[in-house]
């Protein structure tokens, strides 16, 4: 019998381990998503400032790489598909200036939706800051916080 409580003590260590190593993924993720979302609302910005391109029209030139950061492979020609697909990696307040932004685009004047893109990546890349700052910390605590569950379980199983 106690072969089998070290398997179980083992097994559940070893699903601690991939937790740990999930929310690090998880984590860094986060990060890659706020990047390629600025890197997509500068192109945009650029298309229309320069070419007065539709949105549409905009999405077929981005990258596929850029692109597959952002969404699952579902319609990555459609931003309200893109901005769906990245919302579980993507904090509250900058899900919410992206899905300002998503409703503002292609709608109104050129110069209004030039503004909107600078305001949404400014207010993107301060958040994008502020997470890289935060990115050890949080997931040092995860990490931590994820095996001393899995310890604890493991020792009340025992």
């Amino acid at each position: 019998m106690s072969h089998f409580k070290i398997a179980g003590v083992l097994l559940i260590l070893s699903a601690g381990l991939f937790g740990v190593f999930y929310a690090s993924a998880t984590e860094k993720k986060r990060l890659l998503v706020l990047d390629a979302w600025i890197e997509l609302i500068g192109l945009i910005r650029g298309q229309i400032d320069c070419f007065l391109t539709p949105l549409g029209d905009i999405l077929k030139l981005a990258d596929k790489q850029l692109l597959s950061h952002l969404s699952s492979g579902t319609d990555r020609r459609d931003l309200s598909a893109l901005l769906n697909d990245s919302a579980p990696y993507l904090d509250p307040d900058c899900y919410r200036y992206l899905s300002a932004l998503v409703r503002s685009l292609g709608s109104g004047y050129r110069e209004d939706q030039i503004r909107a893109c600078d305001y949404c990546t400014e207010q993107l890349r301060k958040r994008r800051e502020e997470l890289g700052r935060q990115l050890p910390a949080r997931v040092k605590t995860q990490g931590t916080l994820i095996l001393c569950a899995a310890i604890g379980l493991a020792l009340l199983l025992w």
